[in-house]
């Protein structure tokens, strides 16, 4: 679970570099595409800003909410520093230019992370705003108070309906006065809140120094370097996965009509996670069809379920079956070997491919 934790914060790191603020003053009536443009303009007087940021995000009945501090010069200047859950509390996260520098206070140790050149350090709020006018039909919905702020409240709806299946639409809270972005939330193809993240306590432009981002490894920490290329898993083939994998591979003997082997991914030391975990993909030219396998952590699954579990039988052995996003997955474990399979499938077709794995 350590690993999942640590994979949800990555993406929280990626919603929170979104923030913006600014200061005009405020205007009574305004179309969403003003807002927006407004936002847009107004991110070149941003010289810096720090907040609490809040993710929680929800899965059916189970939840999961992270906590972390944030101070930012943009656009390539920013410390995270998590707060809950408690797996995670201590976790610090420093972007310097084009170094990122990451502290696991569990296991006292520091990686460093060279990023590409061609890599960004920093996000652009810009090409997101453009992003949400070119991707999304906008709707101003009201004004609504958040924390004791007014905000605007704006709706923006995927343009492409096979997008919708997936987040049906986004919700976003926008300061009538100072132009923060504080809150975003997304919902799936049920209308049903998925992750929603808020900003609080936050100040701007008051003239953070550069001294927050100089990374000071702790005393007696282990250091170890790295690339992002080091860190991303290489496309394999099943002959050169198995002479590297520490338990047996299975592939299904089954498969859909039209869909065939792709490539396999090893992926080792991956967030912190010392697990071997394989991921298999399928296809058929359109679809995607993923096998995940890897060594049972007792956790009895790879990753959180989503939405309410059905039942099914594999092989005389439980699977949970879940639908989420126009895409179906089952998991089970079998002589100590965690199994998830997925993909825009039919349920009856995914249990007939999990059975066939030999």
């Amino acid at each position: 679970m350590k690993k999942q934790t640590k994979q949800i914060a990555v993406a929280a790191i990626v919603l929170a570099a979104v923030l913006l603020t600014g200061c005009v003053d405020q205007m009574s009536e305004m179309s969403a595409d003003e807002i927006a443009s407004m936002m847009e303009t107004k991110q070149a007087e941003i010289t810096d800003f720090s907040a609490t940021m809040v993710m929680t995000s929800s899965y059916g009945e189970e939840g999961m909410t992270m906590q972390a501090t944030m101070v930012t010069i943009p656009p390539d200047k920013s410390r995270f520093e998590y707060i809950e859950p408690a797996e995670l509390a201590g976790t610090v996260m420093v972007t310097n230019n084009s170094t990122i520098w990451t502290y696991d206070p569990i296991d006292n140790q520091v990686t460093k992370m060279a990023l590409p050149e061609d890599m960004p350090s920093g996000m652009d709020y810009t090409q997101i705003v453009k992003g949400i006018l070119n991707e999304t039909d906008i709707a101003l919905e009201g004004i609504e108070d958040v924390g004791g702020r007014s905000t605007y409240v704006i709706e923006a709806t995927p343009k492409n309906e096979s997008n919708r299946e997936f987040i049906s639409k986004t919700r976003v809270w926008v300061d009538r006065e100072n132009w923060m972005l504080l809150g975003t939330e997304m919902y799936d193809a049920d209308d049903n809140p998925m992750v929603k993240v808020e900003y609080r306590d936050i100040t701007f432009n008051t003239g953070i120094p550069d001294s927050e981002f100089i990374f000071e490894i702790p005393e007696g920490a282990t250091v170890v370097e790295t690339s992002f290329e080091d860190m991303m898993p290489k496309e394999m083939t099943l002959d050169e996965v198995r002479d590297n994998l520490t338990f047996d591979l299975k592939t299904p003997s089954y498969l859909p009509d039209g869909y065939e082997f792709d490539h396999v991914m090893l992926i080792g030391d991956i967030y912190g996670s010392e697990q071997e975990i394989l991921s298999l993909k399928y296809t058929n030219g359109s679809g995607i069809l993923h096998l995940r396998e890897c060594v049972s952590d007792g956790s009895g699954q790879l990753e959180p379920a989503m939405g309410e579990p059905e039942i099914v039988s594999i092989n005389g052995t439980d699977g949970k079956f879940t639908s989420m996003f126009g895409r179906n997955s089952i998991q089970w474990s079998v002589d100590s070997i965690d199994y998830s399979l997925s993909g825009a499938i039919e349920k009856g077709e995914l249990v007939k491919v999990a059975e066939s794995l030999v």
